[in-house]
């Protein structure tokens, strides 16, 4: 068995070794542990403690001499339903405790501040960062919208229309082409459209009065969170300019 397998539940790669070692020899004295390891004698025990707190080996004492064995396959799935219901606990706390973290996150935002982030995970922590920080009756502009970028990014984006829109959230979006992802932009709610035929190479978007989301969709992916009032009303001023040219 590749230890890998274990690792990737939460083991680490020692306690991978010696459980499965376990699993081959039986019940072993910490000597034949290492001999059949190949781990040295440093942290056997550290080791074999964190097994035991897993409930993946049990512990014996036969004459004053010490002995270990492996548990059952099987506990390995207790284990797996022990970490979720941990996850679900850590979870529920976190969603009880999350206005008390984002007035934290509020505090020093009132300076000027840029953040850079890279890849599709990157832009969505960006947005959702963003988007956390508006209210019914804000409104986002985009422009230099494109549908030529990978098929995930698009579908983020109706994703959070239709969330923007439960939210009475307005939107006001400049295309740089007619594409059938300006036709599913057509079906949001709270959204007005229009086409203006290349008009930035990367997309501009403000959210609300103070943030300005600059998105490069290239191969890497790069998004740039802008916090700073004249920053935006700079991009909102020229977005209307542009507004004026678009095509319906």
């Amino acid at each position: 068995m590749d230890t890998k397998i274990l690792e990737n539940i939460g083991l680490t790669h020692n306690e991978s070794i010696v459980y499965l070692t376990l699993l081959k020899i039986g019940i072993s004295k910490t000597g034949s542990i290492l001999k059949n390891s190949g781990l040295n004698s440093g942290k056997i025990y550290e080791i074999l403690e964190s097994l035991k707190n897993k409930g993946l080996v049990s512990e014996s004492t036969i004459n004053n001499i010490k002995y270990f064995s492996a548990a059952s396959p099987r506990q390995i799935l207790e284990y797996l339903d022990k970490k979720k219901q941990e996850i679900v606990e850590e979870e529920n706390t976190i969603k009880n405790e999350l206005k008390n973290l984002e007035k934290f996150q509020n505090v020093g935002k009132k300076e000027s501040i840029a953040m850079t982030y890279k890849g599709f995970k990157g832009l969505k922590t960006a947005v959702e960062e963003a988007f956390s920080k508006l209210k019914k009756g804000d409104e986002i502009l985009g422009m230099g919208i494109t549908s030529k970028k990978d098929e995930r990014f698009n579908e983020f984006w109706i994703k959070l229309g239709e969330e923007r829109a439960k939210k009475g959230i307005k939107a006001k979006n400049l295309f740089s082409e007619r594409s059938d992802f300006l036709k599913e932009y057509k079906k949001l709610k709270l959204t007005e459209n229009r086409v203006l035929e290349g008009i930035t190479p990367v997309t501009v978007d403000i959210f609300g009065d103070e943030i300005v989301l600059i998105l490069n969709y290239n191969e890497n992916g790069t998004t740039i969170l802008i916090y700073d009032k004249n920053t935006a009303t700079s991009f909102r001023n020229f977005f209307y300019q542009l507004w004026e040219k678009g095509e319906k």
